[in-house]
């Protein structure tokens, strides 16, 4: 768990941040002066990384579910367009409105459910040879 968290972390803060950042600060322009307090900068990385460190845990959280027999592999296989649907946008949703961030979101968050759906089916497995 801590693995998936770091990586959401270090993804947030190497990828995410600096795209978001830059689009910010590129967004005032020559109409604001900017002011960066340390504490202000702190609260803001803190309130975009740590969200990201949280939808790391996804592959855990459906192979949990598997587990606990809520859903399977195969529900997941099935809903797989509408599931892409909702992750496109909650990625749209997190970040601001420039393409990059979006897209960068929108396709960890997919490669994050895929790898949650191989959790699920090694999970699944794992369950059928334990009751055989």
């Amino acid at each position: 768990m801590f693995i998936f968290f770091a990586g959401g972390i270090a993804f947030g803060y190497f990828l995410v941040y600096p795209a978001i950042f830059h689009f910010l600060v590129k967004l005032s322009g020559q109409q604001f002066e900017l002011l960066f307090t340390p504490g202000n900068y702190f609260k803001f990385l803190l309130k975009l990384t740590v969200p990201f460190g949280f939808l790391f845990e996804f592959p855990l959280i459906i192979m949990f579910l598997t587990s606990i027999h809520i859903v399977t592999a195969q529900q997941l296989r099935k809903s797989r367009k509408v599931l892409y649907f909702i992750l496109v946008t909650v990625s749209v949703v997190l970040t601001p409105p420039d393409f990059i961030s979006d897209f960068l979101v929108s396709i960890v968050l997919l490669v994050l459910f895929e790898l949650g759906v191989l959790l699920s089916a090694y999970a699944g497995r794992k369950k059928q040879v334990a009751a055989s």
